[in-house]
């Protein structure tokens, strides 16, 4: 299992941080990966919703599952065909937000390869995930 970890403070209250972070349909706005987000019907844990995305000159779309979501605190979303996953912790730290994001797979079948050639690519996520979120509060 590939994955990557990063922890950073974003200079915005938690409650901002959590409504682009708590809610995937926000994630086009700062997602730079993703292009569209569908099928929410509520933000409860097992409750699945359909994402597309780009990969280089490729899009797809797959079904997410929440699999934990504590409000203001918490979300950890895994694509059901990959294993792809995303995890947020957030924290108040003096009027900003720490963030804990580990973005990575727990690859099924035959994405088990493509997760050992991934890892560095797990990284530019994580980063970019992060300049994204600070990026779009700024507006």
């Amino acid at each position: 299992m590939g994955a990557a970890r990063r922890q950073a403070v974003i200079e915005a209250p938690v409650r901002e941080v959590w409504e682009l972070v708590g809610d995937p349909r926000r994630y086009p706005e700062w997602a730079g990966e993703v292009i569209e987000v569908t099928g929410v019907a509520s933000l409860d844990e097992g409750e699945t919703f359909n994402q597309t995305g780009k990969l280089g000159p490729f899009t797809d779309t797959t079904v997410f599952e929440i699999d934990a979501r504590e409000e203001l605190r918490e979300i950890r979303l895994t694509c059901t065909k990959s294993g792809y996953y995303s995890h947020w912790l957030l924290t108040e730290a003096q009027g900003g937000t720490f963030a804990d994001v580990e973005i990575g797979m727990d690859p099924k079948h035959a994405f088990r390869a493509y997760d050992l050639i991934a890892r560095r690519w797990y990284r530019g996520i994580v980063e970019d995930a992060i300049a994204g979120i600070r990026h779009r509060l700024e507006r």
